[in-house]
């Protein structure tokens, strides 16, 4: 079995590679790199205050928990699937979490983690073994997710207690780096590390690359895919975790609202393909960062906040174009 699988990941990886090695091709595969490195040298030059460390600070605070979804989104879209529940997961899991703080920080962090597990176990059943659109299994379960996290909590906001991990999470940095950010590269480091040499990750890949042969070269699709949304889940569920943290509250109205779509976004801008068959997790982690200090110059530069949102619309579809365009 591992011949018949390593040799269409070699003639698969031959054919990528003969396709991506022109000029334009091997920019392309940088452009996420290079359009955030301008626009911060642009933003360091003309927007006033953006040289403030606590803008830096406060920019890593709110990329962190996008940065985890951005994670599980990315393994998603490897597949050739979609996970568009992460947003409502997160609100689920803080309103959970918010409900389990008569038991303790470290309750009530578990139940945090746990309850974006389940709900990535389920997507993943209803994909895997159901055979569900991950389109449609996924959209419902935002619905069901918000929902039940407006339920939980009769749409109020729950404050949290002060000090502890809760503080750890939400106001703690070493130096100008929050320790939600440091948590978040780690983790991402971590998942690059698994995309890059372990069979799970070659299987993902492959399987987002041509499904049918990878039935055929006997990688286990169905159980490839349910571990894929159960990561998504748990990671969301850390996010919704971060997010309350930093807000000091289980607000399940607002917290990862709209969440989903910048993480789509990310991904894709930081180079994999909604085709599937690729996974950039470096590129995704820039994509956030780019979509945040996009989101921050708009507002440092007092641009109407219904033009900022054309704006960066118009900035991820012109974006998004010239993937497809190299793709």
């Amino acid at each position: 079995m591992s011949a018949v699988m390593n040799r269409p990941s070699r003639l698969a990886g031959l054919a990528a590679r003969a396709g991506h090695d022109t000029p334009a091709a091997m920019l392309r595969a940088q452009s996420v790199y290079i359009a955030f490195a301008l626009l911060v040298i642009v933003d360091l030059i003309f927007t006033p205050g953006f040289r403030n460390p606590i803008v830096i600070r406060n920019l890593l605070f709110q990329a962190a928990p996008i940065i985890l979804i951005t994670l599980g989104q990315s393994l998603a879209i490897g597949t050739r699937g979609i996970d568009l529940s992460v947003g409502s997961s997160m609100a689920l899991a803080a309103s959970v979490m918010a409900l389990a703080l008569p038991g303790g920080a470290g309750v009530s962090v578990v139940a945090a983690l746990g309850t974006g597990l389940a709900v990535g176990l389920l997507n993943g059943a209803l994909i895997a073994f159901l055979d569900i659109n991950p389109l449609i299994s996924s959209l419902a379960l935002l619905v069901t997710a918000r929902g039940l996290a407006e339920a939980l909590l009769d749409g109020s906001r729950v404050s949290l207690p002060t000090g502890g991990v809760f503080d750890w999470l939400g106001i703690g940095a070493v130096s100008l780096v929050p320790m939600v950010a440091i948590i978040a590269l780690a983790l991402a480091a971590t998942v690059a590390l698994v995309v890059r040499t372990t069979v799970f990750g070659r299987s993902l890949v492959f399987i987002g690359a041509n499904q049918a042969a990878a039935v055929i070269a006997g990688i286990k699709v169905r159980r490839t895919l349910f571990a894929v949304y159960a990561a998504s889940g748990l990671l969301a569920g850390l996010a919704g975790l971060f997010a309350a943290a930093r807000l000091g509250a289980a607000d399940p109205n607002y917290i990862g609202l709209n969440f989903e779509l910048d993480a789509i976004a990310a991904a894709v801008i930081g180079g994999t393909p909604l085709s599937g068959g690729r996974v950039s997790i470096a590129g995704g982690v820039f994509g956030v960062l780019l979509l945040q200090v996009l989101g921050a110059s708009f507002i440092m530069n007092d641009i109407n906040f219904s033009y900022a949102q054309i704006l960066k619309a118009a900035f991820i579809v012109a974006a998004l174009y010239l993937q497809r365009a190299g793709g």
